[in-house]
């Protein structure tokens, strides 16, 4: 063999390395299991107590955010109706509305737009945050009141890098500005705070402000088109339709009697 045909084998061996190596192995090629997605919420899973239930709900949160199977959207969906079963008179409202947002039919959309209507508080009216987004609700941008969602969901976990990054999406900058004035210190300060937070402050949204941003993400998704029901809620009267609340298996769609993460399933046990 000559020092010519020798290197020209040696050129081949080093590619066919290369191709080889870029491959993906068989077992990088092998669906995840269907559990597996769980798994990767499992230490936090694990460490859920229903004496806190607001850790159910900023879970939920960041699982719904993240999830990329409908297993994840489906553990998403039971934390929320978990943090809404064991603590309604706060976080109800919340856990209502992340259950419209992963709904998988109209008709599920509208019972948890409605329970998400009749378990708010007083607030900013819908005319009124309508009429503060203006245009931009008449345009049915969707895409900026779901950016601007997700600006307050990051908001209230305390991730202001997220947060700030999804206000830079679609519109949500300038429906920030429009609903402004129906937000506590405005939209100043809540890029003030996603800033603080972004610099390791942590969540500083209380109960007031979580309330106001729910209020007014249900005010411009029912855009115009919204019900007297969630007129009525946002104002502070009384709902037309009606949830029994004595029935929280019908309501959350969850046992809030089995509230530990054991072993891959809700358990009644700690």
């Amino acid at each position: 063999m000559n020092r010519t045909t020798a290197r020209i084998l040696l050129v081949a061996c080093c590619s066919a390395w290369s191709f080889a190596a870029a491959m993906p192995s068989s077992e990088a090629m092998t669906p995840a299991p269907q559990g597996a997605m769980r798994e990767r919420w499992a230490e936090r899973l694990a460490s859920l107590d229903p004496i806190r239930p607001l850790e159910y709900l900023e879970l939920a949160e960041e699982v719904a955010d993240a999830a990329e199977s409908d297993e994840e959207r489906r553990l998403a969906a039971e934390l929320f109706g978990l943090a809404g079963a064991l603590d309604t008179a706060r976080f109800g409202q919340s856990a209502m509305l992340g259950l419209s947002m992963l709904a998988q039919d109209s008709a599920e959309r509208e019972r948890t737009r409605a329970g998400a209507a009749m378990l708010g508080a007083r607030g900013a009216s819908a005319d009124r945050v309508r009429s503060d987004a203006g245009a931009m609700l008449d345009d049915a941008d969707t895409q900026a009141v779901d950016a601007l969602g997700r600006a307050f969901s990051a908001h209230r976990r305390g991730d202001g890098r997220r947060a700030l990054n999804a206000l830079r999406q679609a519109r949500a900058e300038e429906l920030l500005e429009a609903v402004g004035p129906r937000l506590p210190g405005g939209a100043a300060a809540f890029r003030d705070e996603c800033r603080a937070m972004r610099s390791g402050g942590g969540p500083l949204a209380d109960d007031a402000t979580v309330r106001q941003q729910h209020l007014v993400e249900l005010a411009l998704r029912r855009g115009a088109g919204a019900s007297l029901g969630v007129e009525m809620a946002l104002t502070g009267d009384l709902p037309l339709v009606e949830i029994d609340l004595s029935d929280p298996v019908s309501v959350w769609r969850v046992d809030p009697r089995r509230p530990w993460w054991r072993d891959g399933v809700w358990t009644a046990s700690r």
